[in-house]
């Protein structure tokens, strides 16, 4: 595309070209190496179900674990109702305070929690059924 500037005072004409680079690389997105099933247990809905279970098998009102991690409450309640997602920071905070696994909190693993944690939160999870 040529642009023309004319400078009337002095009849100056100025020709500019715009210049567009296309790198075809950064045109098509790869696709997500993760297999279907971590891709959905990563979603914020799925981890904020986790973090209500975690929550409610502490017996902790939304608050009082929004307190204990040093959060707005406001934070607490977006990353729970899935509207957010976790931060690094929070995740952390919950596995250094509560002792929960990041495994669980991000990929759905019950495996490497601490087995009464587990079965609390199963016990709440069969609860809420």
């Amino acid at each position: 595309m040529t642009n023309t500037v004319i400078c009337q005072a002095t009849n100056t004409v100025i020709e500019t070209k715009s210049v567009t680079i296309h790198d075809a690389s950064m045109a098509t997105e790869r696709p997500n190496p993760l297999p279907e099933a971590l891709q959905s247990e990563m979603r914020p809905e799925r981890i904020g179900y986790r973090l209500m279970l975690l929550r409610e098998a502490l017996e902790l009102r939304p608050a009082e674990i929004a307190d204990a991690l040093g959060i707005e409450r406001t934070y607490w309640s977006r990353f729970e109702g899935g509207k957010r997602p976790i931060t690094d920071t929070t995740a952390a905070l919950l596995v250094d305070r509560f002792g929960v696994s990041l495994d669980f909190l991000i990929l759905g693993r019950w495996d490497r929690l601490p087995l009464e944690l587990a079965q609390k939160m199963r016990a709440v999870e069969q609860k809420n059924r």
